[in-house]
């Protein structure tokens, strides 16, 4: 592992886009290594949890390093994102979205932003993510 991941890295495991081994290495390192947090927490500034009657729905708004910015709704059966040009824009999406989705859920004590960042990413398999981009 390098001294520190790069920028393309983090977009790629902030998009679930890389292999699970080399996944595991960047969770890892993200584990010991402050800087890389901060950085990781920099390109993804709302990544939140819901659970809903459906099971958990995340939600993650990534900056990519394109300059765009992506948005996008994940579960057990839901898949959905959109390019934005602001990280403003992508949240209002995600939240309006979500409320369309799910006008019965208000939220609970469990629901809000994730705090360990590795809670999200292996509770769905593999096999079943798409490729985002």
């Amino acid at each position: 592992m390098e001294d520190h991941i790069s920028e393309e890295t983090l977009e790629g495991y902030s998009l679930d886009q890389l292999a699970e081994g080399r996944a595991g290495q960047i969770k890892q390192h993200l584990r010991a290594c402050s800087r890389c947090r901060v950085a990781l927490e920099g390109i993804e500034p709302f990544n939140s949890v819901h659970y809903t009657v459906d099971g958990p729905v995340y939600s993650r708004v990534t900056r990519l390093t394109t300059g765009k910015v992506m948005a996008r709704h994940w579960g057990v059966d839901l898949w959905g994102g959109k390019d934005f040009t602001n990280a403003a824009a992508a949240r209002r999406f995600l939240s309006r979205s979500f409320a369309q989705m799910f006008p019965e859920h208000h939220g609970g004590d469990r629901c809000g932003p994730i705090k360990e960042r590795g809670n999200a990413r292996f509770r769905l398999t593999r096999r079943t993510r798409p490729r985002w981009r």
